[in-house]
């Protein structure tokens, strides 16, 4: 759990988005969650509910509260995303896991139960006004947290003290039990011994800082502590348990990024205590220190000011202050760690059959009453969780009656509601946010209060209600001096504390909306026996009175939260105490009018309250009635100044109140008066949001239908002044500021007050200043304007010739008008007119009745006939800056090629746009200027001035660009002008002579409007037009507009492409192309030279998109005007849709349809198919059935050998299946997936596989009920040939395995017949096997294997075999030890069995014996190739390594071997040869080292053709999900996409995040989680913990090594040599017996064992060195070069594989870390994984390990050492720290050493480097890490050299052996009886095929008979090695007694 635990911890801190945070906590969560939940499952078979829990395991709840003590400190960070992450993270804990419920016992009988225990508890005694006058405050923070450093809270008693201590500071000591007292001593003083004997030590000498500090207060204890700048009375941990004093380490001195790394590197172990607090400022006075030699006790000394530079304060890993307690580590660079003792604290625990959280809600308790507010709404928002969730038996104990429980748990209650309403009382901390107080602590105190009133007894909550209101009259005296600053300067009136009242409200608030059942008839009519019942129904009145007496507060705060605390109850008010409602309104209408300022924040909630309320019929009789003190009449404009308010949402309550009022009918309506409306008029001209907007139309529809129900009262209301005023704002020009003037402010002012400041809301929109407000929103804004004005006309009087007469002049006038937005505006408000008219008054025509509306019509369709005017007022300014522009550029000849000036030309002083005055300069003498002018100027010089010439071209380009966009943009008015005047023609429906104009005028509108919104309404108007038409039988139009929308669909060259240009096209996947090259275009990368795609292109596309997306809107109006009629009433559509469909796809077969499109269709086809996709979404659904006819159609083109064909068919049906998916979907599912498997026709295929594509793309969460249809076939098509299949069906299949868990609940598909939805069941089986390893059926292994599989082995080997079987490619990724080169073995052998049996009977050519490969790095070559030959007999393998030449004699023959082992450098050099052979398996070991796809290695590995592939690596990919796509693209070629697009969607987010500062963070791990649900199918990972009940203790594995060459020679030479000649004489001679011969024997195995070890031990005479190297050629480096030393070659893989020591070279390359939470970070980061233990016998080898391995190569290992040198008084200290820090990676120790009956179970990985003779030395080694306490399975790693003494020696079968009957007897310890061909034969070194032989005739030997089993070299175990005897002197044993 370590590292994960702390890379969490980390991440709940320093996540760099709120997401990460979240995601961080649910996974620390889950972690914590399942010591319990694993408990809980098992129960839950007893049939025991899962959500009810007695304590079970006490050892893993220990875990849990491990966990949770590790988060607790993060409560007190000063980091709010901390804190909540934090909270966030133990609300899930508490959710995890059950609730924990009492074992009841019998019920008592009454007459055996005392009176004292069924006594009621009592309400702690509690004053708000003695604690107000008493009480210290809790501000936010005070200067007193430096006097005291308080300890860790080690235990409960000292928790106790911790509080007791708070109240008392706080003078709260009435709410703490006087029992208490004496059990506090007891307990400590217990506690005190306790640790007296845990040390052995003096006990310390405690100095006194000062008086008021007693012994008592200083807690005793081991860790050293810092005190805190903002917290006293807390609960503290230490940081740092592995660490040890260094006097003067002092932290300051190092850089932010040293502090920050080592912060990193020094993680609390996982052990329950609470970490430690933010550390100690440089302000502090005083420090903690180390008190007299080895006695680690605090004590306090004061500090000078050293400055500190603290960069987080707030951390709660912080190390920033200066304590003596630390050594510095540097966790990149690794190395030597020392040690000290911890002692852990127990503060969270709790006693058997307690409520298991009560140790935490005590510690929290404590942080309530913290100085510093960060603590204290830490430990609310915690408190909170665990209330919430797990609160119900808060109190309770096992084995009680439910009524002593119900006692307790109402004790509990009492105690814990006192002392947060005390924390309400006297926390004054306040902080803003905008414009309103925000009390945060007294905020999250209410909602924790609120969790607690949850499951508290009715009794209790009256109790907490009358102090909660206590809080909020507070009616008794209060001395000035407890006032604050802002109760103070009030009068008398205001003689209370608000923030008290405003903290007693928001108790209030959160009180009736957690327990509204209070109010609710059942509770009023309960009778309770006991005395304190109140009803509901006085509560209800205390709350309201509460309310009121808060609404009437001078303070702002305070009122808005009276408001707020009301809105849950408001329905209960009505229905139960209708007699209060009158005060309410009275209180909030004198809110409203009282508001100082336009940024009062309780307006808002006071409207929302009173909207809420006018929902109520009650209310509204009390403000209709005459009994009410004000009136409506007087309320409501009382409203009226909130129109323009600074707070959107103000703006949009108070619209929607009077429209609210309005609508009732009994109110009085005499307010609506001419104020209102010109209020509401000005919000539609001024107002940027939309939703206010559309509220004030409503309201001014609802208004104007008022008026016109009096007669003569719209008159009287609106003058033709305010008419005029209103038509001058809304048509104010665009970018011409709105003149103000004409508005209405109402005033708030009361008489004589001074003015009241406001903030102008609308300056922006009133300056029409175009960069702050877009053109698209003023627009909007005049239209809504201009749809108010209409209405206005509509409304004005029943006689239209009053209308006409008041209108007239002004609609006409601005349709005459020379400004473009006027004409526009007239023309709307004239077809907005007409349409209200036409809806009310259907039977009639406006223009029959209306002279205006007849000049109106008459008018536009002048216009539309007419050419359109030379220009629009809007244009003058652009053209005097043209103007200005032209004078410069040919006075430039002038001033810069010295022309004499009279030859200029005079471009005339004024300018003219409408070209009507003569001499005036207008764009025609503009477009002189640039030309003609310029031209004859320019050929005035000749050939001289070349470089100014140019220089005044440049000039020339850009005038000639602005008269350009002049031109444009007149063009653009003209079609918006035009536009809404055809719209306003037909909507007056009067019949032109010549439909042309008006179509031309919509139909541009369609094509070419860019505003959506004008666009649209051009789209309306097209079919209010059709219907006209349809009405008044005139034919053609109708079909002549659908043709050219259906043009205008097909212009989108992207949508509808070419049929010319692509019709050479026949291979490929068109969609999928694109979209993976997409992002390469997106990036920049235009053309192979760079250029630019032409401008006028990228111009035509985007007109011809904007004409696609208005004919999509105008085929939406259509369908909404016409529904199911929509083909009859235009006959012609259905062929202008469909048409070359039915021209060439109404074959039979694709061959037939294709000769058809080649000829002649090709393009209408396409045409049809672009048609279709855009016009089916708008389509009613009555006309879905005329689809069907054309699937077969479109089926047809899908199958066509145009690959465009293709594409468009695909994309088409992908529509039609997103709108009638039922029915579309079972026509795929049954025609069209079938093709997915045609063997034959390519096109098929690609057709098929196309529309999946776009169905998964297109339907997203739609498609889930048919997911399950379609997973299989595409899973079958990613092993396609073609390699667009393969690409497009993985990626599918990658988005559809993300379905496929969502779609198990749902129901079936509607209309799928029987025999499919059968289909369905066997294909989600394969998914599940898919998708959950552990369900694949079972696999049984063909052949026989030397071992027995584990259950999770033979699961491994099912997942490999489902894999197989389905041509299925993935990665092994267990943990090291489980044994996957086991399972690969077993696939391997079982798949060439069966192919073997296979061609026996069948011969068929795919069952032809093929090869093998295994790929693996070098140094495990040898394990490979003997651990074939151990386990399997019917496979040959073959090691095809070696240098060139060796391996130039094997090529030829490797295909009559069934497995060839080679290493990834000979793939490399090798690939030539390897690539021409076909594979049956390729199995990459450690498959990560191609995890850089541009290598030379991974681009050979990548070329080897393999039918099955397989990737085996023990360190989880996910260090770096960019190396997966890697790992993927070998293994399945494009299921990630390409490297490109993969790098785009998942790699980006990832590195701009790697210094977790980006913004994007929460990208990053979304991107990450997207990816991890697509690979997990193709990934197996089990670690350890998850299979631990199927492992033995240990793994005991041997791991061979070859000798170097340095060795060999040395080894051989030995063998030649003197030495080896009188041992072997030794041996024989019969005197062996003899001592002097054995000693001579002894030497030379000792010599040969130090030389299998490290050359450099017996090479010590450097002339003899010098020889060597000689000798053996090439060898340059030194003997410290690792290469010469095999076993440190394999320590190093071994490491690595453990997550050790990654280099920092490698680190660095790596992408950065991993933002997803649940990846085991790279060594690097966090911790690795696993922890070592390595042993050797001789110190120098331990000595030769840490200088030429880890100095060397692996500076980032952070190690400790044990050995004979070692201080034996520090031994255990060293113990002590390695188990308890987790950062540590290894332990080196010397086997005599680390067998001492130490406990080391921090480490999981044991690996002898050298061996004892003696296995039982081993063996007690390895104990070390396996023993009690041990949850982890324990690896144990053998290095053996191969072939030399070592190996003979050391066999794992005699090593079992011995572990078999290891009593070690006199009898078999000599050397006499041993075979005398054993011993000689230990001289020499064997080469493998020896070793073959020599098995191969062991066997025979075997078989033949039996043989007498001797006990091999026993006696070598009395030889002594070198380090025993260094513990034997006087100075290590003084050391020892510790003096």
């Amino acid at each position: 759990m370590t590292s994960r635990l702390d890379r969490l911890l980390l991440l709940l801190d320093t996540g760099s988005s709120t997401s990460v945070r979240k995601t961080a906590a649910k996974q620390l969560a889950q972690l914590a969650a399942k010591s319990v939940i694993s408990d809980v499952a098992v129960e839950e078979d007893i049939k025991t509910n899962r959500h009810q829990s007695s304590l079970g395991d006490p050892s893993s709840w220990a875990e849990l509260m491990a966990v949770v003590a590790r988060i607790i400190p993060y409560l007190h960070s000063k980091s709010y995303e901390t804190r909540n992450a934090a909270s966030n993270a133990l609300s899930q804990i508490f959710s995890l896991v059950p609730v924990w419920q009492p074992s009841q016992s019998s019920p008592l009988n009454g007459k055996e139960k005392s009176e004292e225990q069924c006594a009621v508890p009592e309400f702690p005694s509690f004053s708000v006004q003695e604690l107000i006058l008493q009480g210290k405050l809790l501000l936010a923070s005070s200067g007193k947290e430096f006097i005291k450093p308080t300890g860790i809270l080690s235990s409960s008693a000292e928790v106790k003290k911790a509080r007791k201590e708070a109240m008392g500071r706080l003078g709260l000591e009435f709410l703490d039990e006087a029992g208490d007292e004496m059990e506090l001593e007891k307990e400590l003083a217990d506690s005190a011994q306790q640790d007296a004997d845990v040390e052995m030590e003096n006990p310390p000498k405690i100095e006194e800082p000062s008086p008021s500090v007693s012994p008592m207060d200083i807690v005793v204890d081991t860790k050293v502590k810092e005190p805190s700048p903002s917290r006293s009375a807390t609960p503290v941990p230490s940081p740092s348990t592995a660490t040890s004093t260094v006097p003067d380490a002092d932290i300051s001195a190092l850089s932010a990024r040293e502090r920050n790394r080592l912060k990193r590197k020094r993680k609390p172990g996982n052990t329950a205590f609470v970490a430690a607090p933010p550390p100690q400022s440089s302000g502090a006075k005083y420090n903690a220190a180390p008190v007299g030699g080895a006695a680690n006790k605090a004590r306090l000394v004061a500090t000078e000011d050293k400055s500190t530079n603290n960069s987080r304060m707030s951390s709660p890993s912080g190390t920033n202050g200066s304590s003596p307690e630390k050594v510095v580590i540097d966790p990149t660079k690794g190395g030597a760690i020392s040690p000290k003792a911890a002692q852990q604290s127990k503060a969270l625990e709790v006693n058997p059959g307690q409520w298991v959280w009560d140790g935490v809600v005590k510690v929290l308790e404590v942080d309530l009453f913290s100085a510093a507010w960060e603590v204290r709404h830490g430990a609310a928002m915690a408190l909170r969780e665990v209330l919430k969730v797990q609160g119900k038996c808060g109190g309770m104990k096992d084995g009680e009656s439910t009524e002593e429980n119900d006692i307790a748990h109402e004790r509990w209650c009492n105690g814990l509601a006192s002392k947060l309403l005390c924390v309400l009382v006297l926390d004054r901390f306040g902080d803003f946010v905008s414009d309103q107080v925000i009390a945060p602590v007294r905020e999250m105190i209410s909602q924790t209060l609120a969790s607690l009133l949850l499951h508290m007894p009715r009794r209790s909550l009256v109790h907490v209600h009358s102090i909660l209101l206590q809080m909020i009259r507070q009616d008794f005296p209060i001395p000035c001096a407890k006032m604050s600053e802002r109760g103070s300067k009030a009068d008398a009136a205001s003689s209370h504390i608000w923030e008290v009242r405003h903290a007693g409200l928001l108790g209030v608030k959160y009180e009736v909306a957690v327990r509204s059942d209070l109010f609710e008839a059942s509770f009023n009519d309960m009778k309770q026996e006991d005395d304190t019942h109140v009803s509901g129904k006085s509560i209800l009145r205390d709350v309201v009175d509460a309310a009121i007496l808060g609404l009437g507060d001078r303070d702002d705060d305070v009122r808005a939260v009276a408001a707020t605390s009301l809105l849950p109850v408001a329905q209960h008010i009505v229905e139960q105490i209708p007699e209060s409602l009158d005060q309410i309104l009275i209180v909030l209408w004198h809110c409203l009018s009282d508001m100082k300022d336009d940024l009062n924040s309780s307006v808002g909630a006071v409207m929302d309250f009173l909207g809420k309320l006018v929902t109520y019929d009650r209310v509204i009789e009390c403000l209709g009635g005459d009994t009410v003190a004000l009136p409506l009449s007087t309320l409501a404009p009382s409203l009226f100044p909130f129109f323009r308010h600074t707070i959107p949402n103000v703006r949009l309550a108070v619209v929607k109140t009077l429209d609210s009022f309005m609508n009732v009918p009994t109110l009085p309506r005499d307010w609506v008066s001419s104020s209102f409306l010109r209020l509401l008029f000005q919000n539609m001209v001024v107002e940027e949001r939309q939703d206010v907007r559309d509220a004030s139309l409503v309201a001014w529809k609802t208004a104007l239908s008022i008026l016109a129900e009096t007669p003569g009262r719209m008159n009287d209301t609106i003058t033709q002044q305010h008419i005029l005023e209103w038509y001058a704002m809304m048509m104010t020009p665009l970018g011409v500021p709105i003149d103000p003037s004409a508005f209405f402010h109402p005033s708030l002012a009361n008489e004589g007050d001074a003015p009241v400041e406001r903030h102008n809301v609308d300056k922006n929109m009133l300056a029409q200043d175009q960069s702050l407000i877009t053109v698209e929103v003023t627009l909007r804004a005049r239209v809504a304007a201009a749809t108010a004005m209409s209405r206005l006309i509509f409304s004005w009087s029943e006689d239209l010739g009053v209308t006409d007469e008041l209108f007239q002049p002004i609609l006409l006038h601005y349709v005459d008008s020379t400004s473009m937005l006027q004409k526009f505006l007239a023309a709307i408000v004239s077809e907005e007119w007409a349409k209200l008219y036409s809806a009310s008054f259907p039977k009639t025509l406006l223009i029959e009745k209306s002279v205006l509306a007849q000049q109106l019509s008459t008018k536009t369709l002048a216009a539309l006939q007419s050419n359109p005017p030379a220009a629009y007022h809007e244009m003058a300014l652009t053209l005097s800056r043209i103007h200005a522009d032209c004078i410069a550029l040919l006075h430039s000849f002038a001033s810069d090629c010295k022309l004499p000036i009279s030859s200029i030309p005079f471009l005339g002083n004024e300018i003219d746009i409408t070209g009507s005055k003569e001499g005036c300069f207008t764009i025609e003498t503009a477009n002189k200027a640039v030309g003609p002018m310029y031209n004859q100027l320019k050929d005035r010089l000749g050939r001289t001035k070349k470089r100014e010439v140019s220089i005044i071209a440049d000039k020339r380009n850009q005038v000639v660009a602005s008269i350009e966009r002049y031109i444009e943009v007149k063009g653009l008015h003209d079609i918006r002008v035009a536009a809404a005047f055809a719209a306003s023609f037909v909507a007056f429906k009067s019949t032109p002579d010549k439909v042309s104009p008006v179509v031309k005028g919509l139909m541009n509108g369609i094509k070419n409007e860019e505003n959506i919104d004008l666009q649209t309404r051009s789209a309306a108007a097209v079919a209010s037009f059709i219907e006209f038409c349809a009405n008044h039988n005139i034919a053609q139009p109708p079909d002549k507009i659908v043709k050219n929308l259906c043009t205008f669909l097909c212009q989108d060259i992207e949508q509808t492409p070419t049929f010319a240009y692509t019709r050479k096209t026949l291979q490929g996947i068109l969609s999928f192309q694109a979209s993976s090259t997409d992002s390469g275009v997106r990036n920049g990368k235009f053309g192979s030279k760079g250029e630019k795609p032409d401008a006028r292109k990228a111009d035509e596309a985007s007109k011809s998109r904007l004409s696609r997306r208005g004919a999509c809107l105008a085929f939406a109006e259509l369908s909404t005007k016409f529904g199911p009629r929509l083909l009859s009433v235009i006959p012609n559509m259905w062929q202008s849709m469909v048409g070359g469909l039915l021209s060439a796809c109404a074959s039979d077969s694709p061959d037939k349809s294709d000769a058809l499109i080649e000829k002649q269709y090709g393009q209408d086809v396409i045409d049809s198919l672009s048609v279709l996709e855009a016009v089916v979404p708008a389509l009613h659904e009555d006309l879905w059935p005329k689809l069907v006819e054309i699937y077969p159609m479109v089926a047809l083109a899908l199958r066509s050998r145009f690959a465009i064909m293709r594409q468009c068919a695909a994309r088409c049906f992908a529509t039609v299946c997103d709108v009638m998916t039922a029915d579309a979907m079972q026509y795929v599912v049954e025609t069209i997936l079938p093709l997915l498997g045609d063997p034959l026709v390519l096109s098929n295929r690609q057709g098929a596989t196309e529309l999946i594509y776009h169905i998964v793309q297109k339907l997203d969460i739609k498609a889930l009920p048919y997911v399950i249809f379609m997973v299989v076939p595409v899973l079958g098509r990613m092993s396609d040939l073609d390699d667009d299949i393969r690409s497009t069906a993985t990626n599918t299949f990658a988005s559809l395995v993300k379905m496929v868990p969502l779609e198990a609940g749902l129901p079936d598909p509607p209309g799928f017949p029987e025999e499919l939805l059968k289909r369905r069941e066997d294909e989600r089986q394969f998914l599940t096997q898919l998708l959950d390893g552990s369900k694949v059926e079972q696999y049984n292994i063909p052949i026989n294997v030397k071992a027995e599989l584990r259950k999770y082995q033979q699961e491994g080997v099912n997942w490999l075999a489902f894999l197989a079987k389905f041509q299925l490619h993935g990665i092994l990724c267990d943990d090291m030890g489980l044994g996957k080169t086991l399972q690969s073995i077993c696939i391997l052998a079982s798949k060439h069995f069966e192919r073997a049996e296979r061609h026996r009977q069948t011969k068929t050519p795919d069952t032809v014996h093929l090869p093998s490969l295994i790929v693996c790095p070098p140094t495990l070559t040898g394990h490979w190739y003997y651990e074939i030959l151990k386990y399997v007999d019917n496979i040959r393998p073959v090691l095809y390594t070696g240098n060139a030449r060796e391996r130039n004699r094997l090529v030829s023959k490797l295909k009559s071997f069934d497995v060839v082992i080679t290493s990834y450098e000979v793939v490399r050099n090798d690939i030539a040869s390897l690539e021409e052979m076909n594979w049956l398996y390729c199995i990459l070991d450690e498959g990560h080292v191609i995890k850089n796809a541009k290598t030379k290695l991974t681009k050979a590995v990548k070329c080897i053709r393999a039918q099955h592939r397989l990737i085996l690596s023990g360190t989880p990919i996910q260090n770096n999900v960019l190396e997966l796509w890697s790992l993927f693209d070998f293994l399945m070629p494009g299921f990630l996409g390409t490297e490109s697009s993969f790098n785009e969607r998942f790699g980006k987010p990832i590195l701009s995040n790697r210094d977790g500062k980006a913004k994007n963070g929460e990208a990053a791990a979304l991107a990450l989680e997207a990816l991890h649900k697509q690979v997990l199918p193709f990934l197996l990972r089990r670690l350890k913990e998850d299979v631990l009940n199927d492992l033995p203790p240990k793994i005991i594995q041997d791991y061979y090594c070859e000798l170097s060459d340095i060795q060999k020679y040395l080894y051989d030479d030995f063998a030649q040599s003197q030495a080896r000649l009188s041992a072997e004489d030794a041996v024989k001679s019969t005197t062996a017996k003899g001592e002097k011969g054995q000693q001579h024997v002894f030497q030379s195995l000792q010599y040969l064992r130090k030389l299998c070890n490290h050359p450099a031990l017996v090479l010590k005479d450097p002339e003899a060195l010098a020889t060597v190297m000689e000798k053996v050629k090439g060898q340059t480096t030194g003997l410290a070069d690792i290469q010469n030393a095999p076993k440190l070659l394999a320590l190093k893989q071994l490491l690595t594989d453990c997550g050790i020591g990654a280099s920092a070279a490698q680190s660095s390359t790596d992408l950065g870390k991993s933002e997803l939470v649940d990846v085991p970070e790279s060594s690097t980061g966090a911790f690795s994984q696993h922890r070592v233990l390595i042993f050797c016998q001789m110190k120098q080898m331990l000595d030769i390990i840490e200088t030429d391995l880890f100095k060397q190569h692996m500076p980032s290992v952070t190690y400790m050492r044990l050995d004979g040198g070692t201080d034996s008084s520090k031994r255990h200290a060293i113990v002590q720290t390695f188990n308890a820090d987790p950062s540590i990676d290894c332990l080196l120790l010397t086997t005599h050493v680390g067998g001492l009956g130490l406990t080391l179970t921090g480490a999981d990985t044991v690996i002898f480097v050298e061996h004892d003779w003696n296995p039982m030395k081993d063996l007690q080694a390895m104990d070390r890490a396996h023993r009690i306490g041990q949850k982890k399975v324990v690896n144990v790693y053998r290095l053996i050299t191969k072939g030399t003494l070592e190996e003979k020696i050391m066999g794992l079968q005699r090593f079992k052996l011995n572990i078999a009957n290891s009593v070690v007897t006199q009898q078999n310890s000599g050397l006499s009886s041993m075979d005398t061909d054993l011993v000689l034969d230990l001289f020499r070194r064997t080469t493998e095929e020896e070793d073959a032989a020599a098995a191969a005739k062991k066997k025979a030997k075997e078989a033949a008979g039996p043989v007498s089993q001797k006990n091999v070299l026993q006696g070598l175990e009395d030889l002594p090695t070198e380090d025993e005897y260094q513990g034997l002197d006087v100075g290590s044993f003084m050391g020892s007694l510790g003096r």
